[in-house]
């Protein structure tokens, strides 16, 4: 089976069918501690929470469980305003009515939100100074679903600052230590796979990353190493900017 397919396509149909049985045998009991349990903020306006890797932000064509799912158990109003990918951990933000909605996904829509994620990537990432730019469209790629690819042809821009923080090793199986670079990623855009992608495009693949990682870099994490980690936008009613923060998991 290959390694690269998401963790999804790698379910099969009576395993993805188990799971959503399961899901929907939970007492009410464990949707209400495992919401409690996330949460970083909330208030009549807007939930803040703290993704696991491995969930879904959304119900999926045939898995149907998720963050979002969950949420709905617990308060039938809940509406989404943005998503982390399936693997990648940490803050997202929900909304408690339409009017909180609608203010928030305008502020994504214009790029106001600060958004700062970790990843550990493989190699050691050099550069003239500490700090760099990633500037190159990133699209979706049918023929190497679910991949996503760089293309400079794309009409939808795709920016994202870097910060170097420092360089560790990492230990395989064999117990052989492999250079890794701990990184700031700052997305100016919200594309896609986006910060996955242009870390592929400069030659550092995010370690554990079961869609672009092969060989060493895939097994050198037990999961994909991307939390999002930190989350600065107005609140929707009071017009404060808010700030959040999430610990790093790895």
């Amino acid at each position: 089976m290959n390694k690269n397919t998401n963790r999804q396509d790698r379910l099969t149909d009576d395993k993805i069918a188990r799971m959503n049985a399961d899901e929907l045998a939970k007492p009410q009991e464990f949707f209400a501690n495992f919401i409690k349990s996330i949460t970083i903020y909330e208030d009549d306006d807007i939930w803040v929470g703290d993704k696991p890797a491995g969930l879904l932000s959304v119900d999926g064509r045939t898995l149907k469980v998720s963050l979002q799912s969950r949420l709905l158990r617990v308060n039938p109003n809940i509406k989404l305003i943005h998503r982390l990918d399936m693997d990648t951990s940490g803050l997202i933000i929900f909304a408690k009515n339409e009017y909180a909605q609608s203010h928030v996904s305008k502020q994504f829509i214009d790029r106001l939100p600060q958004k700062e994620y970790q990843a550990v990537v493989f190699g050691t990432v050099c550069h003239d100074g500490k700090t760099g730019v990633i500037d190159i469209p990133v699209r979706y790629e049918p023929t190497t679903k679910p991949r996503h690819i760089v293309d400079p042809a794309w009409s939808k821009k795709a920016l994202t600052h870097y910060e170097i923080l420092h360089h560790e090793l990492r230990t395989d199986t064999q117990g052989k230590a492999h250079p890794v670079t701990r990184v700031t990623l700052r997305p100016i855009t919200g594309r896609s796979h986006q910060l996955r992608v242009h870390m592929v495009h400069i030659g550092h693949v995010m370690i554990g990353d079961p869609i672009y990682a092969q060989n060493t870099a895939l097994e050198l994490a037990p999961r994909l190493n991307l939390h999002a980690h930190k989350l600065r936008l107005k609140h929707p009613v009071h017009g404060v900017w808010m700030d959040w923060q999430s610990d790093v998991p790895f």
